[in-house]
């Protein structure tokens, strides 16, 4: 039978990572009392989750025990996985003879991706295979058919055309799931017997035997219609290009514009739509950048890899105990201890003044091109390298006010001399800001000063505007006063209440004042609307049903999810503050919400592995659940003071 896709199993059927797997089990296990484990059991495990792996191989079935575990592979594996892997001998002449022959050819496995590239792209072109699904690119691991499906969607071939090999019993299952063909390999520790009990074309004792399947026709591959939902996606984005664009006259930043563009492209590149002479042009062209952004997308999954440990002897400086190793065992005192000079002196002021650390460093870097994975490995235990969600929302938020502070007097005096428009706006600000302070004063000694500050600054508003608008306006407040005056009872009998009692008086005044205008209240206050949108949006009971394999976050860690959320905004907010790209006035972000929003989309997805579409529509819930949230709050207040009204004239 003709084939024109080819999907491989990586673990056993290209490459044998054996040795790599068993040193990376050997010492969690190790590590974790498990010393009776054979290697023999650890290499019959292979292919299956590391969940599924750890609970067959120690009986623990506690999911929070099994992430801990896997946690501790990931770590091990970043250090000797790739260097332990060897393609078998045959796997790049039958990929090679098979791609001559004019198949596509890919990859499906339940190995992160970047390890699979670490691998096959330092014996194979960058644009080789041509697709890689790993274990982050789906909810639901083997033996369900989710990865392989994917992969045949984007490939856009028919389930007929396409042949799935593998070395195990698990990827004979998800074949038989997918609906394709199948093609035992026996490199692995499953034999000949047990694959020949599923379905299959033929079991193989080299994947050479590929090879004798004669040579299929030439057929062009189809071109593939753009799906609805990618339609209204263009359209969208293409939609607030103009919007932002438009006029040109007021500054454009072309960010969605942008974002079209890539998405209009990605949507070219997966439907076929660019004819193959283009196709392949660009992607020579654009290999140095394809090769540098599989690097990129690496690092982000990685974060910042622990330093290896040494095995020289040290001498701790603080107690003299002798050690291998990066720290003191005894008293926990790194053994790069240096001697102050000139060098460390920012660094020693910053940590003096707020307690700033390399942490805290290397959680603002990792905001801007990793937030999601950082969340994630935070919130499952990864937290030696980063600094506290609330410690690092606190400290950007005062480094905004400090920037605000610096940089915004710079831009307002580079700026055009306002227009009197605007000069009656700052006006009318400051004179409802003293008048409220008046209003809230109790000594009758400040009161003068209060009434000539205001009366100074109506003549301020009197010069800048006519006479006929500045009655009207002074018209207009003193019956929008008169009226929350009247209507609001129950501050004015809860004022009158407390100003019997000086020092309750003072300290209502304090926290009226304290609370108006207060930016780190204001964002602390929205983080639980945040944090609840987002646990219904992406943690329902629908949803686990649908993802049963997602990763899972309790609302408490929700929340310290959105403080990072919040803090990577203020750290875009500051970086673009010198541009005049924010809204320095905006009582919680600075930034546009249409910015707000393309972040939480972008940072969901990473949380929760998804791709950009199921993130995309998650968002949009988790924004809706935020706003129908707080309507119930603000209605609820409403009818709080609605009832203490009717009680107090009663």
């Amino acid at each position: 039978m003709h084939y024109t896709t080819y999907l491989f199993d990586f673990d056993y059927t290209l490459a044998d990572s054996s040795r790599g797997i068993v040193m990376c089990f050997r010492h969690v296990l190790e590590r974790n009392g498990y010393t009776d484990v054979t290697d023999e059991a650890i290499r019959r495990t292979i292919g299956k989750t590391l969940e599924e792996s750890f609970s067959i191989l120690t009986g623990v079935t506690d999911a929070d025990r099994l992430a801990d575990f896997k946690q501790q592979y990931r770590k091990e594996a970043d250090v000797h996985m790739t260097p332990n892997t060897r393609l078998f001998p045959e796997t790049l002449d039958v990929l090679r003879k098979l791609k001559e022959r004019g198949a596509r050819v890919g990859i499906i496995s339940t190995k992160y991706r970047f390890r699979i590239h670490e691998t096959m792209d330092q014996h194979l072109p960058a644009d080789f295979l041509d697709i890689v699904v790993g274990g982050e690119d789906v909810s639901r691991a083997k033996p369900d058919p989710e990865g392989l499906l994917h992969a045949i969607t984007e490939l856009g071939v028919e389930k007929k055309d396409v042949l799935y090999i593998g070395d195990s019993t698990v990827d004979a299952e998800t074949a038989r799931a997918a609906g394709v063909d199948f093609a035992g390999v026996t490199h692995g520790v499953t034999t000949a017997d047990e694959l020949s009990r599923y379905p299959h074309r033929r079991i193989m004792t080299s994947l050479e035997e590929l090879l004798e399947d004669p040579a299929p026709p030439f057929k062009p591959q189809p071109r593939r219609r753009i799906a609805i939902r990618q339609v209204l996606l263009l359209l969208l984005l293409l939609w607030l290009s103009w919007a932002e664009s438009i006029p040109l006259d007021d500054e454009p930043t072309f960010i969605f514009f942008t974002l079209f563009l890539l998405c209009l492209w990605s949507v070219a590149r997966r439907r076929r739509i660019l004819p193959v002479v283009a196709e392949a042009w660009l992607k020579e062209w654009l290999h140095p950048v394809i090769a540098r952004w599989r690097a990129f997308h690496i690092r982000q999954i990685r974060g910042k890899v622990p330093a290896p440990l040494s095995a020289e002897h040290c001498t701790c400086r603080n107690c003299g105990h002798s050690f291998t190793g990066n720290f003191c065992p005894r008293c926990g005192q790194s053994r790069g201890t240096y001697r102050f000079q000139l060098k460390h002196a920012a660094g020693n002021i910053l940590r003096s003044l707020f307690r700033v650390d390399g942490k805290f460093g290397h959680t603002l870097i990792a905001l801007l091109y990793r937030p999601g994975h950082l969340m994630r490995g935070f919130m499952q235990g990864r937290r030696a390298a980063y600094s506290m969600p609330l410690q690092t929302l606190f400290l950007l938020i005062a480094f905004y006010l400090l920037a605000v502070q610096l940089v915004i007097p710079q831009i307002q005096a580079e700026q055009q001399k306002p227009t009197d428009k605007e000069k009656a706006e700052r006006i009318r600000k400051s004179l409802a800001e003293l008048q409220q302070g008046r209003d809230e004063e109790t000594d009758s000694l400040t009161m003068p000063i209060w009434d000539a500050a205001i009366a100074l600054q109506k003549q301020n508003l009197a010069e800048v505007l006519p006479a006929d608008s500045l009655r009207a306006a002074e018209r207009l407040r003193d019956d929008e006063e008169t009226n929350f005056i009247s209507g609001n009872n129950v501050t004015r009998q809860l004022d009158a209440a407390l100003s019997q009692i000086p020092f309750l008086n003072r300290v209502w005044s304090l926290l009226k004042r304290w609370g108006h205008g207060n930016r780190t209240l204001h964002v602390i206050a929205i983080l639980p609307l945040f944090a609840v949108g987002t646990y219904w949006s992406f943690q329902s009971r629908w949803q686990l049903r649908r993802h049963p394999q997602r990763v899972r976050f309790n609302l408490m860690e929700h929340f310290f999810i959105q403080a990072y959320i919040a803090g990577q905004i203020m750290l875009l907010s500051i970086l673009l503050l010198p541009f005049g790209w924010v809204d320095n006035e905006a009582e919680v972000f600075a930034l546009p919400w249409s910015i707000i929003f393309l972040l939480f989309w972008w940072d969901l997805r990473q949380l929760y592995l998804c791709s950009w579409w199921t993130s995309l529509w998650r968002t949009v819930v988790m924004f809706f659940y935020a706003l129908l949230l707080l309507t119930a709050i603000l209605c609820a207040g409403y009818g709080l003071y609605l009832a203490a009204e009717i009680l107090l004239s009663a």
